[in-house]
């Protein structure tokens, strides 16, 4: 094909698709974002430095062999202290809780980046294969809990992460290669912590009355 009409063409596809793509994030949806994850860290006393803001990339990806997934966000995570919500999860949350729950759990997963080897660069929560995944899999658990006393320090539910987790999380069927448990396991880890820590949260309120947080109840 000459190379003119190969131009004239990817410039016909950029200019008329580039308004579909600029129209899928709302600049109020960025700021609304940025509000909850900066009052996570004010409330929560982290004076660590930590940005904010929606993508288009989806989060999970499933490999041939690998059941691995939010690559993406790990990357921002470890290497950029960005944490960032996909358009695709950020569509199913329904209030400011279910978002700050989202976001918590990565902020504490940022937090501890400044902490680990070479300054964050040589993170254990990178290394998605067997056996090093033991590690990544014990963090995420870790910081689902810490996530637990974000959401309740800076005035949110946080059964609101059990909710937010039944909506994102997928339903994979095995994480021997992961670095993620699977979403029963980390909702259960997250219902036993606020049990035992936060009970007040447990008793009926808009989230223990929807139909997720009775579909995960019923299942214990």
């Amino acid at each position: 094909m000459n190379k003119k009409i190969i131009i004239l063409v990817l410039a016909f596809l950029l200019i008329n698709l580039s308004p579909v793509f600029a129209g899928i994030i709302d600049k109020s949806d960025v700021y609304r974002i940025e509000k909850i994850g900066i009052n996570l860290l004010v409330k929560n006393h982290i004076d660590k430095r930590i940005i904010f803001g929606l993508t288009t990339i989806k989060d999970y990806t499933i490999y041939p062999v690998s059941t691995d997934t939010s690559i993406y966000k790990d990357y921002n995570l470890h290497n950029n202290r960005e944490v960032t919500i996909s358009i695709n999860e950020y569509q199913k949350l329904t209030s400011d809780d279910e978002v700050a729950a989202i976001i918590a759990h990565d902020i504490a997963q940022g937090i501890h980046s400044y902490t680990g080897v070479m300054n964050g660069q040589l993170m254990i929560t990178k290394n998605g294969a067997f056996p090093f995944n033991y590690w990544a899999k014990k963090n995420e658990l870790d910081f689902d809990r810490q996530a637990v006393d974000y959401l309740a320090n800076a005035g949110y539910n946080p059964v609101a992460i059990i909710t937010a987790y039944s909506k994102v999380l997928p339903d994979v069927r095995g994480t021997f290669w992961s670095r993620h448990n699977k979403a029963d396991k980390r909702m259960n880890n997250i219902y036993n912590y606020i049990k035992t820590a936060y009970p007040q949260y447990l008793g009926k309120n808009e989230f223990t009355n929807t139909i997720y947080y009775k579909r995960f109840i019923s299942s214990l």
